[in-house]
Order: structure tokens, then sequence, then C-alpha cells
């Protein structure tokens, strides 16, 4: 009986401690698109949060990287999310 509570007690708190580092992962997340979003012209912001979240979203990397280290870290995902925010590159 006193194993069965001591692994329910640790699987509990392995499961507090996995959550929670999402949720500093999911904040981390939110302030690199904020501050991705802040570096682009008033004009362009609807477009930049697309192109931000996607970048955020789909890079795999743990290291929180300015956006310019991102785009150049990982080029067809920053090409692919650039096309998906509905900007254009020149020719």
């Amino acid at each position: 009986m006193r194993s069965a509570v001591r692994l329910l007690a640790a699987a509990l708190l392995a499961a507090t401690g996995i959550n929670s580092a999402f949720a500093q992962h999911d904040a981390q997340e939110k302030d690199w698109i904020a501050h991705c979003v802040s570096q682009v012209s008033d004009l362009n912001k609807p477009r930049a949060k697309v192109y931000c979240k996607c970048m955020a979203e789909s890079a795999d990397t743990s290291e929180k990287l300015r956006q310019t280290e991102l785009e150049r870290s990982f080029p067809p995902l920053h090409r692919d999310c650039f096309k998906k925010a509905g900007f254009t590159t020149p020719n």
C-alpha cells in the first residue's frame, strides 16, 4: 500500500514538473512572438503575427534565438513562413 502511494506521489510530482516546463516554454514562445511582431511596421502587423507564430512553432530549437538568427538557421522554414504570412519576395 505504501509503495503504491509513493508511486502515485512520484507520478504526480513528475507530471507537475512537465506541466511547468510546458507552461514556461509557452510563455517564452509568446514573448518571442511579441518581440518578433514588434520589429515590423504597423502596416504589416497582421502578416507579421502569422509569420512569427509560424517560425516559433515550426523551428526545432530549444534556444531562444533572435529573429535574424532563427531565419538564418532555418532558411527553408523562413521562406515557407514568409509565404504563409502573405509576404511577397522580390524577383
